[in-house]
């Protein structure tokens, strides 16, 4: 091959070569538009977890959610925690992330109850999955509305709800039960009345420093600094001394 024929054939070459680096380009950015090659919806979804407890922070702990949410790999930037009735429809840190939710995306709870105990709002959130086409994880049950859902399916969530609603209702009715009956014994909750016996039982020093109060030797603030109580104490104390 002459040396003219050889800088030809590779001009040639270079033009295919760009041209197919060109198509190929395109075709691969609109395979990848389109959801291909692990990029799309898939690529871009997230990962929360929603932790919810019915008291507070002091008499229960988040731990067990805490644990669940970080073996499924869920970034604490996306924990939703909050202490509220499972019964209660305003919740602020659930809307918060509902409204967070994007197409796609995954949203885990440690069980159906931890999310909701009322089967309508959980009828309401299997829509809002349906709409966004979620993938809701409740512990073992696992609700993929990235497709179409079974009968079956939407039947056993159905069940689930139903079930966690009753056992809330048996709880309050278990709780009104209990007051009831205190009520009939004369116990209606609460710590017991305040007496002169009790405020002396439970600080000695009451009944030494109230005479020296009332006889005007100290004051007020005297006391209540002597009896080490505070002054919302001293005064509840004085009240049920003088009614005494």
């Amino acid at each position: 091959m002459c040396q003219e024929t050889f800088v030809k054939w590779a001009q040639d070459f270079d033009a295919n070569l760009v041209c197919f680096l060109a198509d190929f380009s395109a075709k691969m950015f609109h395979l990848l538009k389109l959801g291909f090659l692990g990029y799309g919806r898939k690529c871009i979804m997230a990962k929360y977890s929603y932790q919810r407890c019915s008291t507070s922070r002091e008499r229960q702990s988040m731990l067990r959610q805490e644990k669940y949410a970080r073996d499924n790999g869920i970034l604490e930037s996306n924990w939703y925690q909050e202490y509220a009735s499972g019964a209660k429809k305003d919740r602020p840190k659930l809307k918060q992330l509902l409204s967070s939710l994007k197409d796609g995306d995954e949203l885990y709870v440690i069980e159906a109850s931890r999310l909701t105990r009322s089967l309508q709002q959980l009828l309401e959130i299997l829509d809002f999955a349906k709409s966004k086409k979620l993938k809701l994880v409740m512990g073992d049950f696992v609700l993929d509305c990235t497709g179409s859902l079974s009968i079956l399916t939407q039947g056993q969530l159905m069940m689930l709800g139903m079930i966690n609603e009753i056992n809330r209702l048996m709880i309050v009715e278990a709780v009104k039960e209990g007051v009831d009956a205190a009520r009939e014994e004369g116990r209606i909750g609460g710590q017991p009345k305040l007496t002169r016996e009790r405020i002396y039982n439970k600080n000695p020093d009451v009944a030494k420093y109230y005479i020296e109060y009332i006889e005007h030797r100290i004051n007020f603030t005297e006391f209540c600094r002597l009896c080490v109580i505070s002054r919302n104490t001293g005064y509840r104390y004085l009240k049920v001394l003088k009614e005494n």
